[in-house]
């Protein structure tokens, strides 16, 4: 998973295995199927089918927590007027056991249970489930189906195969890695899915939306990419140069991993008129990815943002968890979780990997490069940079340890970025973390999970002892990282440099804003040029933007929409300034400010440290 967010003071799967052979008996399949053509209070019909139980009382299930989140969200609370039929019709008495179960008793007479499902997208309950995670139902337009939000389970029959049926309007067409047996489409009415299991139903998300889709092939990988754009903002094909040229250096990465023969990529673009989401990102699978970012990002800024830091992160997560896992995950526990130490490896490798294909594909400087990585080490220290990484991870459900998540995608990826290093030097340049990656993905791969505690033992055995020692001290250990060591390594030193920025938020994604003793949102010491040419000054309180009122509740939506201004736009912002308002108004210039950073030292081509370096970055 990779969530974005944007906050005025603080910023910021998995995977069952590949489809198999099914069971075609009907009498070992269960039936599900989904009315998207009934909807009713934004509410569809889910009707499951198990065929006949054995069993004197069952337990029906719709997951607490799916892999990837690593938090609760019990999708339960969206499920209402749950109801058990026996085989002449009658109800049958359901007990409700908790949010996200249902017993029924003398299960051997039951045909079926019925119930309805709410969506998460507009609903008014503060569930906190991630939007990437989430659900929508939107009559006639948009159905974007996670379905552990609208399947569950039996309990003690998630390896069951499963048929899915579902009836939608004609003129909305799925986007999933689900076998679809109508494969024909002369009737686009309905649509059945199949799965060996359930962990499968979980790990495929569809989206039925108008069409809006590209399709190509880059090295045997089948690559869709299917767009929900609400008012028509933008359109696949205007992503799909982008897109390409991004999966092409993935795979040119990637080189001898075994990835996947197809990978789609469900796209939903919110209004932020509609949904006030300050956070949202995407959720991988295994050769899939829902996708939720705001419309109002420009075609540059969902390239940059969206194809090649979003999707790019979740496209890696086919290496780690999806091939190389623990046992913890493989065989997944959707309502009583137990979580993995290796969030270091899941996370913060799949992250590290997304940075560093780009300086290594060439579509990014080694300078980039750096600057993001500088930056990650900025952020991770506004987490308790002393906790063990292990320890976090195998709690990360425990809200002691679960306000440090973020952390994986920085000092997770910092555990990469060193960790590679190391290895390059002990190697002489020969081997790093993409070659220890595709060793691991071998020796396991999707089917073949490891055990918790004897991976990183592992690692140490096939790479040298002083990765033992950054394991042990590091990442088991609660010892902060020195980063400097290991950038003079690779001759690299603190310095400043003038960077590119955005109106309201530095390039290490800080706000240019803070908030003052009286709760009033105004402008920190250090502003950009951006800023300054508009006439900005240090200390202004700021109420309007663009003509809109900016209160705590509305800013990080109101910041969200300045990211659509572009060199030349005309824009205006409302200030008070010794208890005067001015009304500030100028053409949109690219900000740049000065930052501490990262530089690269001007040294030979022979030295060693650039010898080290270029193994890193480009080997």
């Amino acid at each position: 998973m990779k969530k974005l967010v944007l906050a005025i003071l603080t910023s910021a799967f998995l995977g069952s295995c590949a489809t198999s052979n099914i069971a075609t008996s009907k009498k070992n399949v269960i039936e599900v199927g989904i009315n998207l053509n009934n909807v009713v209070d934004d509410k569809v019909q889910v009707s499951v089918n198990p065929q006949k139980i054995k069993e004197e009382v069952v337990v029906y299930q719709i997951p607490a927590i799916v892999p990837g989140t690593y938090a609760m969200s019990n999708y339960g609370r969206f499920v209402s007027d749950f109801k058990a039929y026996d085989y002449d019709g009658n109800e049958m008495p359901v007990q409700k056991l908790d949010d996200n179960s249902w017993q029924v008793n003398n299960a051997k007479k039951m045909d079926k249970v019925s119930y309805w499902v709410d969506d998460t997208f507009d609903s008014e309950l503060k569930h906190g489930i991630y939007v990437m995670a989430g659900t929508n139902i939107e009559e006639g337009k948009n159905f974007l189906l996670n379905l552990p939000g609208f399947v569950g389970y039996f309990k003690n029959k998630k390896e069951t195969p499963y048929t899915i049926t579902i009836s939608h309007p004609i003129h909305l067409y799925e986007t999933t890695s689900l076998i679809n047996k109508n494969t024909t489409k002369t009737d686009n009415s309905k649509d059945v899915f199949v799965a060996s299991r359930y962990d499968e139903i979980s790990d495929n998300p569809i989206m039925y939306a108008p069409l809006n889709n590209v399709s190509f092939n880059v090295d045997g990988i089948e690559v869709t990419l299917a767009v929900y754009s609400p008012n028509s903002k933008h359109s696949a094909k205007d992503m799909e140069a982008d897109l390409k040229k991004m999966v092409q250096a993935q795979s040119n990465f990637l080189k001898g991993f075994k990835t996947t023969d197809e990978y789609n990529i469900l796209l939903y673009l919110f209004d932020p008129k509609v949904y006030k989401w300050s956070s949202f990102g995407a959720l991988e699978h295994l050769s899939s990815t829902t996708v939720v970012y705001p419309e109002t990002y420009t075609k540059k800024q969902l390239s940059d943002g969206m194809i090649n830091g979003t999707v790019s992160h979740e496209f890696f997560h086919i290496v780690s968890p999806l091939s190389v896992h623990s046992e913890e995950i493989h065989s997944f526990d959707f309502n009583t979780p137990k979580m993995s130490k290796h969030l270091w490896m899941y996370e913060g490798m799949t992250e590290y990997f997304a940075n560093l294909f780009q300086v290594n594909q060439g579509l990014i400087n080694e300078q980039e490069f750096i600057n993001e990585m500088n930056n990650k080490i900025k952020t991770s220290l506004r987490f308790n940079d002393s906790m063990s990484f292990t320890e976090m991870s195998k709690n990360i459900l425990d809200p002691k340890y679960a306000k440090n998540y973020s952390n994986v995608y920085m000092k997770g990826a910092l555990i990469g970025m060193t960790l590679d290093i190391i290895l390059r030097e002990e190697s002489k340049g020969a081997y790093g973390v993409r070659n220890m990656m595709k060793d691991l993905s071998k020796k396991y791969g999707a089917h073949k999970p490891f055990k918790d505690d004897e991976i990183i033992p592992e690692i140490i055995a096939m790479t040298y002892p002083s990765v033992g020692e950054f394991f042990k001290n590091h990442v088991q250990g609660n010892t902060p990282i020195n980063y400097d060591k290991f950038f003079e390594k690779v001759g690299i030193k603190k310095g400043t440099q003038e960077v590119d920025s955005r109106y309201f938020i530095n390039s290490s994604n800080q706000p240019f804003l803070t908030l003052n003793p009286k709760r009033e949102i105004i402008f920190t010491k250090k502003l950009n040029t951006g800023l300054v040419a508009l006439g900005v000054k240090s200390g202004d309180v700021i109420k309007a933007i663009s003509g809109e009122e900016v209160t705590l509740q509305n800013v990080n939506a109101l910041l969200v929409k300045t990211f659509e201004w572009k060199e030349g736009d005309t824009i205006n912002i409302e200030v008070t300034r010794d208890g005067k308002t001015l009304k500030l108004e100028g053409v949109a210039i690219q900000p740049r400010s000065v930052e501490e950073g990262l530089i690269i030292e001007d040294l030979p081509a022979d030295n060693p440290k650039v010898k080290l370096r270029e193994a890193w970055l480009k080997g």
